[in-house]
């Protein structure tokens, strides 16, 4: 501080100070800049001078008497910034910090101001693309059947049309059937030629629509048949998937089975070869099942009434009441061994 304060007032001070110590004193002279710099510092404490700060060196908070902190710790980097990103140090008094508050998403629904947390809306929006997509399919199977519905309307149409005009023609050809046509030929040639064409074209009319219209029929049969193998394939597929549902490990063996109780209970093979319903499959399966319970039970009655049957001990005859009274006294005897018992046996003995 002294030193600094010198360097200070050497540039800074108009007055009547001179470098170094000399001329000072309490004569009154000028006064030495390292005296006018003691005298604005004030006195140093413990009577000790500052220490020379080096603004390029050193930390101005570090303990100045130079001895290093005995609570830092000697492996940190004095250097090191804290990070920004850290956790922050826990609470002091020991309180676990408090979640934030959650937030909430204010809207307004057919008029009225409703909050709704993030899952909330989340699952409303995904109710929403649920509703709507289930929605687009539904329009656009409804697009389809309308489109398939005025494609059989306008084939409706075009049949009317064709067997109208089929009627038509044939209408017009059984006039010409009554026409004389070697008459009109010898009275009027020309007329003859005329009508003779007209005839044929109405002829070749008729083949041309005719043809037409099998044609129409035979497509359309085609694609009934064709709708129906479809529906008939996707109904079986259904059905196989809910036998291996019901039956771990369904396959040939079992369909075996099932045709061989259709057969027993009357149906035929044409018959049993168009069953797709998975209810009629399910009866059949039961059906399997049950004969083979009851072919068990029979085999295992059968296996019982085979076995060869213990004859049994005869129960034992009941003993006559004279003959059990005369045991008793006999016991009475061997244990008394008294004239009077002995007298009471013999009297039983010639009874």
């Amino acid at each position: 501080m002294h030193k600094l304060l010198k360097y200070l007032l050497r540039f800074a001070m108009p007055m009547n100070i001179v470098d170094g110590d000399g001329g000072g004193g309490s004569g009154g002279g000028a006064m030495s800049t390292d005296s006018f710099a003691e005298m604005l510092a004030g006195p140093a404490e413990d009577g000790q001078p500052d220490a020379d700060p080096d603004p390029q060196s050193g930390d101005p908070d570090q303990d100045p008497s130079g001895e290093p902190d005995p609570d830092a710790d000697p492996d940190a980097d004095p250097d090191a910034n804290p990070d920004p990103d850290a956790d922050p140090a826990p609470d002091p008094d020991g309180q676990p910090e408090k979640d934030p508050v959650e937030a909430f998403l204010e809207l307004e629904i057919n008029g009225e101001k409703v909050k709704l947390t993030a899952d909330e809306a989340k699952n409303g929006y995904l109710r929403q693309q649920d509703y709507t997509q289930k929605a687009q399919r539904l329009a656009q199977e409804r697009q389809e059947w309308n489109a398939h519905v005025a494609r059989q309307a306008a084939e409706v149409q075009q049949f009317s049309h064709e067997i109208g005009q089929l009627q038509s023609i044939d209408a017009a050809l059984r006039e010409y059937g009554q026409v004389d046509w070697d008459g009109l030929r010898e009275s009027d040639p020309v007329s003859y030629g005329i009508h003779m064409a007209d005839y044929n074209r109405a002829q070749t009319e008729r083949g041309n629509i005719e043809r037409a219209i099998v044609n129409k029929q035979q497509t359309l049969t085609a694609a009934q048949q064709q709708a129906k193998e479809q529906a008939f394939a996707q109904q079986a597929q259904e059905a196989q998937a809910h036998m291996a549902t019901l039956v771990p490990g369904f396959g040939k063996e079992h369909i075996a089975e099932m045709k061989a109780i259709g057969l027993k209970a009357g149906f035929t093979e044409a018959e049993l070869a168009q069953v797709a319903d998975k209810r009629m499959l399910e009866v059949l399966y039961k059906a399997t099942q049950y004969d083979k319970q009851k072919t068990t039970t029979q085999q295992a009655i059968k296996k019982v009434s085979a076995l060869p049957t213990k004859a049994s001990k005869p129960a034992p005859t009941a003993k006559p009441a004279a003959q059990l009274h005369i045991e008793k006294q006999t016991r009475r005897l061997e244990q008394t061994g008294s004239a009077k018992d002995f007298a009471a046996l013999l009297g039983m003995t010639k009874r």
